[in-house]
């Protein structure tokens, strides 16, 4: 049997009034963009190795050497006035005689000979022979010797008018004649009193010699 199909109807329903919501439009917040500075790469050179230049040696001309000028002097000062010395007294001579003599070309082969006049002068032409004076001969090899002792007289050393001829009051003589330097002073009592003389006796021509030693004193 078949089936009957009704068909009821949809009930309508009425709309539905929906509610919408309000939104508040806040627009989004705009970022502010700072750059950020970008540090700079400074770049470091890198060394190089400079090749050390050979020295070459080049002979240098000596240059004479400049003095420094010398440095300028102080200024002066002042300068107080010289106290005036005192007069200073006459010093004494180291000794009381005083000697010259003279070398003559008339020495004999037989002998070294000296001669020697001891006095006190007291004035032109006035004079007094001195005794118990010696002369010191030191001989070329070193030996000493004492001449005869000075007497009170004088007489000549060796022939008047011939130009070697002295006035004598002691001598000096020694066997053979003997050439070379010698040093002769005046002792007395073994006591120098005269300066020392050096001479020397040549061996061509031969040789004399002839002192003189004196002393100045005044005479009243």
């Amino acid at each position: 049997m078949g089936k009957l199909l009704v068909q009821v109807p949809t009930p309508t329903v009425p709309p539905r009034k929906t509610i919408q919501p309000t939104f508040t439009f806040t627009p989004p917040a705009t970022a502010t963009y700072t750059p950020t500075p970008t540090p700079t790469v400074t770049s470091t050179p890198t060394p190089t190795d400079t090749p050390t230049p050979t020295p070459t040696e080049t002979p240098a001309e000596e240059q004479p050497r400049q003095e420094a000028p010398p440095p300028p002097p102080p200024p002066s000062e002042p300068t107080a006035t010289p106290t005036p010395e005192e007069p200073t007294a006459t010093p004494t001579p180291a000794f009381p005689f005083k000697v010259v003599y003279f070398q003559h070309d008339t020495g004999s082969p037989g002998e070294t000979r000296m001669t020697g006049w001891v006095r006190v002068d007291y004035g032109p032409g006035r004079f007094k022979s001195l005794a118990n004076f010696q002369m010191n001969v030191v001989a070329p090899d070193g030996q000493e010797y004492l001449s005869e002792m000075s007497g009170p007289g004088a007489t000549d050393s060796t022939v008047p008018g011939t130009g070697d001829n002295h006035l004598m009051n002691t001598k000096f003589e020694i066997r053979p004649y003997t050439p070379g330097p010698y040093k002769v002073y005046l002792v007395e009592g073994g006591v120098q009193v005269s300066p020392e003389i050096e001479i020397n006796l040549s061996a061509n021509p031969l040789q004399y010699t002839h002192f003189d030693f004196f002393k100045e004193e005044s005479q009243n």
